[in-house]
């Protein structure tokens, strides 16, 4: 295996390519969002062919957003349609997606309507479960080296499958530090944990945001908020009730995510961990399991985690305790090929583009991740 010289991807976990090729930069360029393209899979198809039975209290909407994060398009959809809707999956945020959504009970409220990059069409009523089986990626490569892009999809597409990384967008990419937040939870630091929520400034960010950072980490904290750029709405809310209760357990649950989206984060962390111990020995399981106790870690999980010193994935002061989580070592990349300068394939639920794309590109992750 190669090692990526990027330390995105040591910070990450992911040190290593799968394919065993002598692949430098591509020197390719992702347009976002337009380039960046992903349409939810329901039972084997894009859910914009999908039908509602037609009956039933489940009032089902295709959702397409453009340049929107998850949060910011769930908070628009729901002043759309009178409620916050179920989902069965979350979709890029910078990049063009399409996803099935729905409402119960009452009436519909809407046929079509949309607002600020946020657009929902009724479908219909749906009288059961909707499964979602993946997505399916059209990812715009502009590049000067077609032909060496089409030879490492050629490779790729051989080979079928690659290792089941949860990808940049599962730690940040802006900021990679979501499973460092969450290492500090479930180690009882809260203090640490906010620490690296609201300083720590990355070279990536704005101005504005590492003027915030730069303030809070100084201990000027009301300057700190004065400062604050609207974009950065949800740490002034957390610094807010640091300042008004100095309670770092109500501060850290005023943030709009979770405390759960962090440790999980982390654990995401610890299973790419344990997957590069295997790809290092040769020894790849079908599954890995990151259970929630050390306790009943195995294999390289176990190895991990003891060197993590971390015993529970667990916050008493949150009340979060992380499930075991039991996820395929290999994800499969179905229909890979390249028309032009669009590259297509599918992937299973819960499986990341960016690790498609970090294989082919072998480049710095910061130019295509998003």
């Amino acid at each position: 295996m190669r090692r990526s010289p990027y330390y995105i991807d040591v910070m990450l976990g992911m040190p290593y390519y799968y394919l065993d090729f002598d692949w430098g930069p591509l020197g390719a360029q992702v347009p976002r969002p337009d380039g960046f393209r992903v349409v939810e899979e329901v039972a084997g198809a894009p859910c914009t062919e999908f039908r509602p039975s037609g009956s039933g209290n489940m009032h089902v909407y295709l959702l397409t957003k453009v340049g929107v994060d998850h949060s910011t398009a769930m908070r628009l959809a729901s002043r759309l349609l009178g409620s916050r809707p179920h989902v069965i999956g979350i979709k890029d945020s910078n990049a063009v997606t399409c996803q099935l959504v729905y409402t119960v009970g009452g009436s519909p409220r809407v046929r079509e309507a949309r607002r600020d990059g946020v657009e929902v069409r009724y479908l219909g009523d749906h009288n059961r479960r909707v499964e979602h089986t993946g997505n399916r990626f059209s990812i715009r490569v502009v590049t000067q080296r077609l032909d060496e892009l089409a030879r490492r999809v050629s490779a790729l597409a051989s080979a079928k499958r690659l290792p089941a990384y949860f990808g940049y967008q599962r730690f940040g990419l802006v900021r990679p530090n979501s499973h460092v937040v969450g290492r500090a939870i479930v180690r009882g630091n809260l203090r640490e944990a906010l620490d690296l929520l609201l300083g720590r400034p990355f070279s990536g960010e704005p101005e504005a945001w590492r003027e915030f950072r730069e303030l809070y980490d100084r201990g000027m904290y009301r300057e700190a908020l004065e400062a604050a750029p609207r974009s950065l709405w949800p740490e002034a809310r957390v610094l807010r009730e640091l300042l008004r209760s100095g309670d770092p357990a109500r501060a850290v649950r005023r943030y709009p995510m979770p405390p759960s989206f962090f440790v999980e984060a982390y654990q995401s962390y610890l299973f790419n961990l344990c997957l590069s111990r295997y790809l290092e020995a040769n020894e790849v399981p079908g599954r890995i399991v990151v259970p929630s106790s050390a306790s009943r870690a195995e294999g390289a999980c176990r190895d991990v985690m003891n060197e993590e010193g971390v015993s529970e994935l667990a916050s008493s002061e949150l009340g979060v305790r992380a499930r075991d989580m039991v996820r395929d070592s290999f994800m499969e990349v179905r229909g890979l090929g390249l028309s032009g300068e669009w590259l297509e394939f599918s992937l299973g639920r819960g499986m990341y583009a960016t690790v498609v794309l970090r294989e082919l590109l072998r480049q710095d992750p910061l130019t295509f991740a998003g």
